[in-house]
Order: C-alpha cells, then sequence, then structure tokens
C-alpha cells in the first residue's frame, strides 16, 4: 500500500480560509465553522461526513513506511471535529500540530482509506475509488454528513452584490457526485472549472440558504436570508423613489402647462373674465407654482377632482383661445 500511495499520492484541496476570511468573520468561515461543531451521532453518517472531507481535502503522507492522512486547515473547530468522528467510528484519534495552519493526522492511513470507501484492496490490488461510494448516501442523512464534509473541505459561499455557493474539488467524478446531491436539494445548479479544480456553483441567496439549513447552518441560513430581506427592500426602496421622482416630474410638467395657459388667458381676455371659481382658482395656480394638488385643494376647501377639474378648464379654455387666435391671423391674411 505504500509503495502504491507514494506512486499516486491523493491530494485534494487543502481546507483553508480564503485572504478575506482570515481577515475577518466572513460568512463564509462562520458557516464553516458552524458545520464542525456538527458531529454526527452514529457510525453511517460519520463515515460519510469524514470520507466526503477527506476525499476533498486530505492528503496521504508517507512516513517510515506508514501511511497517514493528513488535513491542513485554518478553522480552529475542524480538529475537534474530527476527533469526534474518530470517537464515533472508534478509531485512533487524530494527531493535532499548531503552526502557521493547523494540521490533522489520521495514522494507519491505509485501514483508514478502506474503511472510509475512499481506497479498495481486492486480490492484493488496492486502487483508488472514484467519487463518493454510494453507500454512504444511500439515506438522507448520510446525504446531509456528505454534503457537510466537501462543503468543510472545498466549499466556499459569498453572499451580497455577487451570490455564489462552491464546491471545488480535485476530481471530475466527486464533483459529478456532490452535483447529484445538491440536485436534490435546490435545482439550477452549475458545474464548471476554476483553475484546475472541477466545481459545483448555486447562484441565488434563496437556494444558499436551502443548502446551509439543509447542511445544519441555521445560524449562517439567517444571515443570507436576512440578506435576502435587506435586498428586496432595498429594490423596493428604489423603485419606490423612482416612482416618487416620475410622478414629481409629471406634476411639475403639470404645473407648467397649467401656468402657462393661465398667464395666456390673463394676457388676452383677464383672469377678471373668468368666473369666481375659475378666477380664483387661477390666481392661487399662479402665486404658489410649486404646491401640489392636493394642497392646492386644501387651500380652496374643495376636493383634489375639483381642482384637477377646474385646471383641465382653464387649460382647454386658453386652447380655445390660440385656436380663435390663429383663425383670426389666418383671415387677416387672406383679406391682405
Amino acid at each position: 500500500f505504500a509503495r502504491i500511495v507514494s506512486g499516486q499520492s491523493r491530494r485534494g484541496a487543502v481546507f483553508q480560509t480564503r485572504k478575506g476570511d482570515r481577515k475577518t468573520q466572513t460568512l463564509s468561515l462562520k458557516a464553516k465553522r458552524e458545520l464542525a461543531r456538527i458531529i454526527p451521532g452514529n457510525r453511517y453518517d460519520a463515515l460519510a461526513e469524514l470520507s466526503a472531507l477527506l476525499h476533498t481535502a486530505g492528503s496521504v503522507t508517507i512516513s517510515g513506511g506508514e501511511a497517514g492522512v493528513t488535513m491542513m486547515t485554518d478553522n480552529s473547530e475542524l480538529p475537534e471535529l474530527l476527533r469526534g468522528l474518530a470517537l464515533t467510528l472508534m478509531i485512533a484519534p487524530p494527531v493535532t500540530e499548531r503552526g502557521k495552519h493547523i494540521s490533522v493526522t489520521f495514522s494507519d492511513g491505509a485501514k483508514l482509506l478502506e474503511e472510509l470507501m475512499i481506497f479498495s484492496a481486492s486480490g492484493g490490488v488496492i486502487k483508488q475509488i472514484k467519487g463518493l461510494s454510494p453507500e454512504l448516501v444511500r439515506k438522507d442523512s448520510g446525504k446531509r454528513s456528505a454534503l457537510r464534509g466537501m462543503f468543510l473541505g472545498g466549499g466556499f459561499l459569498s453572499v451580497g452584490k455577487n451570490d455564489h455557493m462552491e464546491f471545488a474539488f480535485s476530481g471530475e467524478a466527486l464533483r459529478d457526485d456532490a452535483y447529484a446531491l445538491i440536485g436534490e436539494v435546490v435545482s439550477g445548479a452549475g458545474r464548471g472549472m476554476r483553475g484546475e479544480k472541477y466545481t459545483v456553483h448555486v447562484k441565488s441567496k434563496e437556494k444558499i440558504s436551502d443548502l446551509l439549513v439543509y447542511m445544519g447552518a441555521q445560524k449562517a441560513a439567517l444571515e443570507v436570508q436576512k440578506a435576502m430581506v435587506d435586498s428586496f427592500m432595498g429594490k423596493r426602496a428604489a423603485a419606490a423613489q423612482n416612482c416618487d421622482v416620475a410622478n414629481i416630474d409629471r406634476a411639475v410638467e403639470a404645473a407648467s402647462r397649467q401656468i402657462d395657459a393661465i398667464e395666456y388667458i390673463d394676457s388676452k381676455e383677464g383672469l377678471e373674465s373668468l368666473g369666481d371659481k375659475l378666477q380664483t382658482t387661477a390666481h392661487l395656480r399662479r402665486t404658489y407654482p410649486e404646491i401640489t394638488m392636493s394642497e392646492l385643494a386644501e387651500m380652496l376647501g374643495v376636493s383634489k377632482s375639483c381642482v384637477s377639474h377646474r385646471l383641465e378648464k382653464l387649460t382647454r379654455y386658453a386652447e380655445k383661445l390660440r385656436v380663435y387666435e390663429k383663425t383670426d391671423e389666418t383671415d387677416e391674411k387672406k383679406e391682405r
């Protein structure tokens, strides 16, 4: 086994936080820490989670002819999770070393990898198993545990201007297994490549929230849902503001037409030629061009629709006078 592994050393993506995660407590890191605190209470789920974790982010190490399985991480919660998984599986607890990164190593790697169905030994031949063993994800609890391990090992999420949740893998078969599991929870997941990594991604807050809930990160899901509400309210506020601006523009344009009509009537006939109600309305509209229709109605002690009717009547009267003026000018030209 040692000779074969040394020739085919399997190294997945080292589980590290991204640069932003180390500087601040990002949602991605919060979700991983929350998930790392969930320790399966039965052997079946523990096998599924540990297998997914090591498939995604483990590496085989050879020392003194002995194989070990190591994970490098920046997540301070992960060593405790790995010890808990070891306890549930009744295997030797891993050894943790802390330096620039946290290193967690399981001894007797050959036996562990075979038990986790990452490698198989048959007829004296040892080979790596591509993808996640179907035996580990027959039950829903195993699927949840496997997705949790995959996200802890190679996941990232960002919510805000660009909503993105991603699982990254070294192999295509494992990526496709993750894609199938995610597809049972949410629709519309995508597959792609990022550098040499095979990826599965989800692009909406709602679907990210659903996946987090499914895996067990309830607090992180609540943050995503809050972002959903904030985004929705922001869009509504923007729409309302745009509507208000449009209404103001229409009101200013209407007031301009009304005042222009009143000025024209005054210059041609005089406002005193109007009835008392129209004359009062015209004076107030011209004196207070900036007030709204509602405010004008309040000043006049009538309804808004009544004011609107009066102003429309003034506008039509001004148009009528303009038509008469043009007709008179035409007649004068003909007489000449």
